[in-house]
């Protein structure tokens, strides 16, 4: 038996709010927006809840979505971290006694806009698998990559455009005698015809042995085109399951979890419980924010 969770740990700002600009002026107020969110949503607490859920929970892989790292570059002058979420987020897990090693980093996004008598605010994201360290499962091998089917969203101010990378990343592990590929993937969020390609790219890489494929699918169970021989985890879970979406700057009161999109699937192997993690309001930072928009899904399954 193994434990493996999927959790988008979210940007940390609302970067749609950019899509909608309708003219320069409009498009230097929503980046300012932007960063003020990020401030917001004070990615140091989040990242000590994360750990916090982890650590409590151990489980033995985890599929990790907009692993971000932000930068603010001056007009004259080195580049500024303004946050690194990987970092924080290592080092909770270490003071927890709960460490993880990172594999199978993807892409998933990227670029940035300048600030008005700032700079030039820049957004790195990734996936990533973290496999918990002294646990079972040993790692033999790590893969991954961009889809080659991608998005580009333009706006109404002329050449402005937001390219939008998607990607994947597997492990194959060795359980005892058993292997089998752990596999993490974050398909795309605003166009349904992309994010169904990507999908059966990433499918039809993953031919033959037992394989758990977890990430943000962006897509609700009756949208989510999987094939018949991949198992919802949620099947072992119980009520909605909803992993999705908390308000932009986390500070709602009462949850607002509506729509399940994060999934663990299994194929080749029996799923014998899967719960939540990040949607109870106690599960919230010292400061009364959510740890992410999404709650994350813990799965127990059966290699044997």
């Amino acid at each position: 038996m193994i434990r493996v969770a999927t959790y988008n740990l979210y940007l940390g700002a609302d970067l749609a709010l950019l899509f909608g600009a309708t003219d320069a002026a409009d498009l230097d107020r929503r980046v300012r927006l932007v960063r003020e969110q990020l401030r917001a949503t004070a990615p140091a607490e989040r990242a000590l809840a994360v750990a916090r859920l982890l650590a409590r929970h151990r489980p033995d892989l985890v599929g990790v979505q907009e692993l971000t790292r932000w930068t603010l570059t001056p007009f004259e002058g080195p580049p500024v971290v303004l946050d690194d979420f990987r970092a924080r987020l290592e080092a909770a897990l270490a003071r927890e006694g709960c460490p993880y090693d990172v594999h199978a980093l993807a892409p998933s996004f990227g670029g940035g806009m300048p600030v008005p008598g700032a700079g030039l605010l820049a957004v790195e994201g990734v996936n990533a698998v973290l496999v918990r360290r002294g646990g079972l499962v040993v790692v033999e091998a790590g893969e991954g990559g961009a889809f080659a089917t991608r998005l580009c969203v333009r706006t109404a101010v002329p050449g402005v455009e937001f390219p939008i990378e998607r990607g994947w990343g597997a492990v194959r592990c060795r359980l005892g005698d058993r292997t089998f590929r752990f596999v993490n993937t974050h398909l795309e969020a605003y166009d349904e015809g992309t994010r169904a390609a990507q999908r059966d790219e990433l499918l039809a890489r993953l031919t033959g042995g037992p394989v758990i494929l977890v990430g943000d699918f962006n897509a609700t169970p009756d949208r989510v085109g999987m094939p018949g021989d991949y198992l919802d985890a949620w099947t072992a879970g119980t009520g909605p399951g909803h992993t999705c979406g908390q308000a932009p700057d986390l500070a709602n009161e009462q949850s607002l979890l509506s729509e399940r999109i994060d999934y663990v699937w299994v194929r080749g192997a029996r799923v014998t419980g899967c719960t939540l993690i990040g949607d109870d309001p106690a599960d919230r930072t010292c400061v009364g924010l959510w740890p992410s928009d999404h709650a994350g899904v813990i799965a127990t399954v059966d290699l044997a």
